[in-house]
């Protein structure tokens, strides 16, 4: 992993600025991004592995198989363990971890007369489930409450975060380079750092 303080553009003047890992859990991909006031320096987004190591997207598709989620959970606390001992470093030991936490999705609310809205139950089980590990593993971890994060236009999101990766950034394994939750991860960081 390349440092998170090697960066493309310039850092906060204030040394005093928390510095913040912003984690976005979804169903296939997961990203972090360590964010200090504005400025976002680091990032990755990993996603789930088959039996052999190889990169399968299809991977977690069986809610039952915690051989799968376990190998992607693992992938995830290890970048994520390595980036904050970075952080802690480079920052002083002043490091946040947060995480966007899911509500229980209206697919599986009741629409009335005991009818539910259909959709598939990993693609809220597993980003609950890495909740659930990153609190495991840094149980002050603050808890950031699902509200569009990453959905704003690019052009709001600083250059790292749009356009071409930074090479010294950490890998993007989404099947198609996807930076929305990278984005996301940011928004997360910006929320976490104003909480208490």
């Amino acid at each position: 992993m390349t440092s998170p303080a090697a960066a493309t553009s310039e850092q906060p003047s204030s040394a005093r600025t928390l510095a913040v890992i912003g984690i976005d859990p979804g169903a296939r991909w997961t990203a972090a991004v360590l964010r200090t006031g504005d400025y976002a320096s680091y990032g990755w987004t990993y996603g789930p592995v088959n039996r052999l190591g190889e990169l399968d997207a299809a991977a977690l598709s069986d809610p039952d198989d915690w051989a799968a989620f376990s190998r992607y959970a693992g992938r995830v606390l290890d970048a994520l363990g390595q980036l904050v001992t970075e952080a802690e470093q480079h920052h002083g030991g002043a490091v946040r971890v947060a995480i966007e936490a899911l509500h229980v999705p209206v697919g599986w609310k009741s629409v009335g007369h005991g009818r539910y809205n259909r959709l598939p139950l990993v693609d809220w089980l597993t980003p609950c489930r890495m909740v659930a590990a990153v609190l495991g593993a840094y149980p002050d971890a603050r808890l950031v409450q699902p509200d569009q994060l990453g959905r704003r236009p690019a052009e709001d999101y600083p250059r790292e975060l749009r356009g071409p990766r930074p090479a010294n950034w950490g890998p993007c394994e989404a099947r198609r380079g996807e930076r929305d939750h990278e984005r996301a991860a940011y928004d997360v960081a910006g929320l976490a750092a104003a909480m208490p």
